[in-house]
């Protein structure tokens, strides 16, 4: 994987929780020179966007506040005269809206699952075939997300959070891996097990443009963490399993694990280095928001 260099290459993270420090690590691990803003004075190098701007002149900006005020974020940054390429953490808003024209080279979705050693091997061995229907679960146990936290402090909790939003790396890959889907039917639930605004376990049924047929299940509820997608064709079943890292086909193992999540990051990070298409776009995040608004509404 290509390293950077701290003296060309210098990154602003504004958010200092579970997912900008995780951010900060791997950028760093990578060789960049890295400078965090927070609103707490403790956890940030500074409490100003536009003084870390002036002070280290970036070349990278990730955003990864909360996701009600990625928005905010966004139109901070741009009154920086800051220009260059963008990462902004997942999902894109917390709500279905517009993203303002803005003068960055680029701007990103952290969807980084799309960089993951077994997703991507699903990719091309799906290229040609035409998928008939796929079952995808993610489950796990909502205090385990974020184990040095009260997860009541999270924003899994709040209004910008549940399941649909939280977990939405599962319905970015149906649209990238599968091709664009729509509802056909959702069901949510807050089962009142933890202390949270929004659901707590959301399932449905989407629909492809040639007739397959996709169901899902995400939720916090789980004890055992699990993560799959099983995909059938009309010549092969396709089993990805992104707990062990692997990826099956017809039962045979073509991608074994584990694979680190500080890995898939460290792609992602590098990909927006280098305008990588495989990149979760805005118009697709926002594609992704009416997705799920859709199947809340349903």
């Amino acid at each position: 994987m290509p390293t950077l260099n701290p003296d060309s290459d210098r990154t602003i993270i504004v958010g200092a929780g579970s997912i900008g420090i995780r951010h900060r690590r791997v950028l760093e691990s990578l060789g960049s020179r890295v400078v965090t803003v927070s609103r707490r004075p403790e956890a940030g190098d500074f409490d100003s966007l536009a003084q870390a701007v002036i002070a280290l002149e970036p070349t990278y900006v990730v955003l990864a506040t909360e996701t009600e005020r990625h928005l905010e974020s966004l139109e901070d940054l741009a009154t920086t005269n800051y220009t260059g390429r963008v990462l902004l953490e997942k999902p894109i808003l917390d709500r279905p809206g517009l993203i303002p024209e803005l003068p960055f080279e680029s701007v990103s979705i952290g969807y980084h699952l799309r960089f993951h050693p077994a997703v991507q091997a699903l990719r091309a061995a799906l290229s040609g075939h035409r998928v008939l229907s796929a079952q995808l679960r993610y489950g796990q146990f909502l205090p385990d997300w974020r184990p040095s936290r009260d997860y009541r402090t999270t924003v899994t909790t709040g209004p910008g959070g549940g399941v649909l939003l939280e977990l939405s790396h599962e319905l970015d890959l149906v649209n990238w891996l599968l091709g664009p889907s729509t509802a056909i039917c959702g069901l949510t639930s807050n089962t009142r097990t933890f202390d949270m605004e929004r659901e707590d376990l959301a399932v449905g049924l989407l629909g492809l443009a040639d007739g397959g047929i996709i169901s899902f299940e995400l939720n916090c509820l789980d004890r055992v963490q699990n993560r799959t997608m099983k995909v059938t064709t009309a010549e092969s079943l396709f089993e990805l399993d992104l707990i062990a890292g692997s990826l099956a086909i017809n039962g045979e193992v073509i991608t074994a694990g584990p694979v680190e999540r500080d890995d898939t990051f460290a792609a992602m990070h590098i990909a927006v280095l280098q305008g990588d298409p495989r990149l979760c776009s805005v118009e697709e995040a926002l594609a992704l928001l009416d997705l799920i608004e859709d199947l809340r509404a349903s």
